[in-house]
């Protein structure tokens, strides 16, 4: 059996070891310019050559960029945000800005030793060519991390959970959510129910009853009619490699709420359903309760709309949605959002 826990481990190692790598980074500079005081020449003058200023030039502006990307990527585009301690995201934050400030600062001047020394302009070099073109790269596509259809464009449905929930695959691109990749999928979503830390599970995460989503009532977020549903399939074991090709959804619920428009509610736990094929429903009935029943690793909820009542990626069109209200949590504060969409790593209730 895996273990979230694990995966936790793995990539709280792998950001700490960034953290110090960028920290001790900083000390360096900061200790070469001052505290030993070294001189250096404005990049204005005229005994430093054109290429030095244009190097200096081009790095400033890779670390101007990084500092406008480094939160929204580590908040918004983050893939392991919910998976390593809060306040490790936060520090990764804070060194990496204090670092892109503090260069972006001595682009101004000029070393004497770079003005002086060929290595140092060789290594200079290799840092802007590496650094300039992918922070032009990540700035670039900054947009599509927020990147949503408009309101006209999108169904309006209420929230299908209660309690305090983030997305961990969400929103208008592939960027922030893997389903997209997928025609029919477009626009789904996988949501995980957090404590008040923001953490969706608790011990080492290698039992279902560890994650926070496990057993929690999900209802229905249009009216409709159950065209479809099964729920006789068992939970798998929490994993980091799903592979139930064969019954990816696991147990799941299908509503007609339009002609043609269908709503799926998946991972859905065995014998839970509430409901039958042909009952109508209404917003808000019980459906069922989150389990970890098919191609999935540990217990959440996925919902998507398409255009067919069967799960059919060669065939069927996925359609954006939005919700009704709800209270919403992207940066540090929430706010109430009305016809509102999710992207990754927002935090998300019910009004209130």
């Amino acid at each position: 059996m895996d273990s979230i826990g694990f995966l936790s481990t793995i990539y709280t190692v792998f950001v700490s070891v960034i953290i110090t790598f960028i920290a001790l980074m900083l000390s360096f500079r900061v200790y070469s310019v001052i505290v030993k005081n070294r001189p250096r020449n404005s990049i204005l003058s005229s005994e430093i050559g054109i290429y030095v200023k244009f190097l200096k030039i081009g790095f400033g502006i890779s670390m101007l960029l990084i500092v406008i990307i480094a939160p929204i990527y580590a908040y918004i585009g983050s893939a392991f945000k919910t998976i390593i301690p809060s306040y490790l995201n936060h520090t990764l934050v804070f060194v990496t800005s204090c670092l892109a400030i503090f260069e972006l600062y001595l682009s101004k001047s000029v070393s004497e030793k770079l003005v002086q020394k060929k290595l140092k302009k060789i290594v200079l070099s290799i840092i802007v060519i590496l650094i300039l073109p992918g922070s032009i790269y990540m700035t670039i596509f900054v947009p599509e991390l927020f990147e949503f259809p408009d309101e006209e464009e999108s169904y309006l449905i209420e929230l299908p959970v209660r309690g305090i929930w983030t997305a961990g695959h969400a929103g208008g691109s592939v960027s922030t959510n893997y389903h997209n990749a997928i025609k029919a999928q477009q626009y789904a979503i996988d949501i995980v129910k957090v404590n008040e830390r923001g953490r969706f599970y608790t011990n080492d995460g290698s039992e279902l009853d560890d994650v926070f989503s496990f057993g929690e009532p999900v209802y229905s977020p249009v009216d409709g009619i159950v065209v479809a549903l099964v729920d006789t399939l068992p939970n798998s074991e929490i994993t980091l490699a799903p592979s139930d090709s064969l019954n990816p959804a696991g147990n799941h619920v299908v509503i007609e709420f339009e002609t043609d428009r269908f709503v799926f509610l998946a991972h859905l736990e065995p014998y839970t359903i509430s409901i039958n094929k042909g009952d109508a429903i209404s917003v808000g009935d019980f459906i069922g309760t989150i389990g970890n029943s098919g191609n999935t690793s540990w217990p959440h909820l996925h919902m998507h709309i398409q255009d067919l009542p069967t799960i059919d990626n060669q065939n069927a069109t996925g359609f954006p949605f939005r919700f009704k209200n709800m209270e919403r949590k992207r940066w540090l504060t929430w706010s109430t959002i009305n016809n509102g969409h999710l992207t990754r790593n927002d935090f998300f209730r019910e009004v209130n």
